[in-house]
C-alpha cells in the first residue's frame, strides 16, 4: 500500500512540471504529493510493510 502511494507521488511529482508556477493547479499537486508523503511512511511503519525500495525511493 505505502509503495503505490510513493509511485502516485512519483506521478504527482511529474505533473507538477507541467503545471503553470503558483497557479492553484499547482498548489493543490504540491500539497498532495507533500501530505502522501507523510501518510506513506505513517501507513508503511503501522503495518510492518517496511520495504528497502520504499526507504531507498523516500531518500532520493
Amino acid at each position: 500500500m505505502a509503495n503505490i502511494i510513493t509511485g502516485f507521488r512519483v506521478l504527482i511529482s511529474i505533473a507538477l512540471l507541467f503545471c503553470p508556477v503558483f497557479s492553484p493547479v499547482f498548489y493543490i499537486l504540491y500539497l498532495t504529493g507533500g501530505l502522501s508523503d507523510m501518510i506513506d511512511g505513517t501507513i508503511a511503519r503501522k503495518m510492518n510493510t517496511v520495504t528497502e525500495f520504499g526507504a531507498t525511493f523516500a531518500a532520493v
